[in-house]
């Protein structure tokens, strides 16, 4: 009998008590949405699931799916459990560029997506932002398959502002590109700047700043700080359902244990999403 109650006090909670803060599937949003930025052909499969209110500040820009289509690949303003807000407000878009979704895209609440006249934000396959972060595309952020950036975050291509360099004589551009790989994990309130590429398969450590190419690191590395360095490799988040699900069992089985021992002949794909 106690078990039957705790079993529906916790179904009650997941279903019932989160429902009711969450940002519910808005259809007419949806709608609109979709046939504002796509093309007709693509806008008539729904790509976008739209979640709540988003607040729209330019419907000048476009959208467009590369290579897969479907219904609702992209949901936006979702409720993203686990964060530090369940419902963190309403994102807001500010899309006057294009922007490229190449195939599943999660963008939770509490974020500002702004893409400036003639700029690309490049969504890979899998690609997840989920609160309070600050994406600002004014010349191209490419992010790979895969990567996660997660609350808090600032990703800017550019600082807003021209810079007088009277030393030289000259006035830099105040964009430049930033090239994020698959399978890459920015860390919560970390900064990405102009200029930065982060190779496939980067931790990015909380309160970093990364502002430079890192291609020269070695794979499954994790960088940060202020200025981001190198601080180790041979490190992977565990993307895997299954593989996470082993690992949660074992700990939970083994509650003092400090580490899971994994096989030596373990592959490093034991890691990548199933």
């Amino acid at each position: 009998m106690v078990d039957l109650l705790r079993k529906l006090r916790r179904a009650y909670s997941l279903f019932v008590v989160r429902t009711l803060w969450t940002h519910w599937f808005n259809p007419l949003y949806t709608l609109y949405f979709n046939f504002v930025f796509f093309p007709i052909r693509q806008a008539m499969r729904f790509p976008v699931f739209v979640y709540g209110w988003p607040r729209l500040f330019s419907q000048f820009g476009t959208m467009e799916c590369r290579g897969v289509c479907r219904s609702g690949m992209v949901r936006l303003n979702v409720t993203i459990p686990g964060g530090p807000q369940y419902a963190a407000g309403n994102t807001q878009l500010n899309i006057w560029g294009k922007v490229i979704f190449r195939g599943t895209c999660e963008i939770g609440s509490g974020n500002k997506i702004n893409v400036g006249s003639g700029a690309v934000l490049d969504m890979g396959d899998g690609t997840k932002i989920t609160t309070f972060c600050n994406v600002t595309a004014y010349a191209e952020i490419r992010v790979g398959a895969q990567s996660r950036i997660v609350h808090r975050c600032q990703v800017f291509d550019t600082n807003f502002h021209y810079i007088a360099d009277f030393s030289r004589g000259m006035v830099p551009t105040s964009a430049r590109p930033i090239y994020i790989g698959d399978y890459c994990w920015i860390c919560n309130s970390t900064t990405v700047t102009g200029g930065a590429v982060i190779p496939d398969k980067t931790i990015v450590a909380s309160n970093s700043l990364v502002g430079k190419d890192y291609s020269n690191i070695p794979p499954e590395s994790i960088i940060g700080g202020v200025p981001a360095k190198l601080i180790c490799t041979g490190r992977r988040k565990v993307e895997s359902r299954r593989f996470n699900a082993v690992l949660h069992k074992y700990f939970v089985d083994n509650p003092t244990a400090k580490c899971y021992t994994m096989p030596k002949d373990a592959d490093h794909s034991v890691c990548d999403v199933d």
